[in-house]
């Protein structure tokens, strides 16, 4: 590969996201929050980062575009794996997906239940009060917070949260 700063040609067709490490690290997290797999591209001296997501790779540079078109395609693989497997709870909060795993806090899992049990429509701010602090009036910011969190601890499970202004939330994914 000639030029790494480059979207590659043969990658055109792919679903995957090409980004430079660590100098694209923004655009790293946005496209993991709106869960678009991702292959990291990082120097030859530099430091791959310390966790990735179940829907991320990475390779050193330089590399040429045969194993960059064989990662990406495995990563693509991947994600359509990971679109079919279906996200669950245990009775120890942890969440599941696709062979990887990640502990919640009590709030976390309680809204995540509410959000996948109602996946793809609003879950009213009303609801989450009732089901979530049993009916105890929240905060906007301790609301806001807390889906703050949750979204954080779903990087790379491909799992979207979205705020519906003014009403709710609403989770996608799969």
């Amino acid at each position: 590969m000639t030029d790494p700063g480059e979207r590659m040609d043969i990658l055109a067709d792919s679903p995957v996201e090409v980004v430079r490490w660590p100098t694209e690290a923004s655009l790293r997290e946005s496209l993991a929050r709106v869960g678009v797999p991702r292959l990291l591209l990082i120097d030859a001296d530099g430091e791959p980062p310390r966790s990735l997501g179940v829907d991320e790779d990475w390779v050193r540079l330089p590399v040429n575009d045969g194993d960059l078109l064989a990662r990406a395609t495995r990563l693509s693989q991947q994600a359509s794996h990971l679109h079919r497997d279906e996200p669950y709870i245990d009775r120890h909060r942890v969440l599941h997906r696709a062979g990887t795993s990640v502990p919640l806090t009590a709030t976390e899992a309680a809204i995540l239940n509410l959000l996948l049990k109602h996946q793809g429509s609003v879950v009213l701010v009303a609801d989450l009060e009732r089901d979530v602090w049993h009916g105890h009036p929240q905060s906007r910011e301790a609301i806001d917070a807390a889906i703050y969190r949750l979204r954080r601890r779903l990087s790379g499970f491909s799992l979207v949260i979205r705020s519906v202004r003014g009403r709710g939330f609403v989770i996608d994914g799969w």
